[in-house]
């Protein structure tokens, strides 16, 4: 049985809510994108779509047919008014754990953001999800990096673990040929680290937001990772293959 970590329901729902104009979450999923393969006419999943962001993302191409689970009611109503919003007719969203939903096809494209730091046994999630991968198919998951960064935003949104670049790698490898990993959110690690783990409290978001000019230096400095990469970051993005 998966067993997810309490959490706080406002303060995730607040987490929600600001997806639609969080830079670093955009940015995220705009590398995450780069990385997927190209071809026409995939069968993706989007496993833990939270409020739908990344949906849209993998729907844009309208070959694509894309499913998306969520544990959370909230989350999935969230993304079906997107959807409905976009009206998009390549997208199906379902309100179901990874545990729970049973899909009818094997996927070539998994997509997992933020999500095996809810699970108490991330490893055997890895597995189910490896399992509904086609032969060759690709699974690209982001985690929180770094344990020295654990702090009220973990405890707030119900947070098992950070990881370590070769703690999430050896985790992967127990089922999928791992192809690439990387580190991404260098530029805030001094936020999280300042405002999380020290003062105990939620990132400043709304302030930063007011601030435009601190704002553009920030999503410039977060599109200029997306393009060369960093040493380290508050996130980790993997990119894996299941072997034919």
């Amino acid at each position: 049985m998966i067993k997810m970590q309490i959490e706080d329901r406002n303060y995730k729902v607040a987490d929600y809510l600001a997806r639609s104009h969080d830079f670093y979450s955009l940015n995220k999923y705009k590398l995450v994108m780069q990385w997927l393969p190209k071809q026409e006419n995939l069968k993706v999943l989007n496993a833990g779509c939270g409020s739908g962001e990344m949906n849209l993302l993998l729907a844009q191409n309208p070959s694509w047919q894309v499913e998306a689970i969520d544990i959370d009611p909230e989350a999935i109503s969230l993304s079906k008014q997107l959807k409905e919003y976009t009206g998009l007719h390549n997208l199906e969203v379902f309100h179901s754990s990874i545990e729970d939903f049973q899909p009818t096809v094997c996927y070539d494209i998994i997509v997992s953001n933020d999500v095996l730091e809810h699970i108490e046994d991330d490893v055997n999630a890895l597995k189910i999800l490896s399992s509904w991968l086609k032969p060759g198919g690709y699974l690209c998951i982001s985690v929180p990096a770094f344990q020295f960064l654990f702090g009220y935003h973990d405890r707030m949104l119900g947070h098992y673990r950070r990881y370590s670049r070769q703690s999430l790698v050896n985790r992967v490898a127990e089922f999928l040929q791992v192809r690439r990993v990387r580190y991404f959110g260098c530029v805030l690690i001094p936020v999280v680290l300042f405002y999380s783990t020290w003062l105990q409290k939620p990132y400043p978001v709304q302030q930063v937001q007011k601030k435009s000019f601190l704002l553009e230096c920030l999503q410039k400095m977060l599109a200029w990772e997306v393009r060369y990469g960093s040493p380290w970051g508050i996130s980790l993005v993997l990119l894996a293959r299941k072997p034919d």
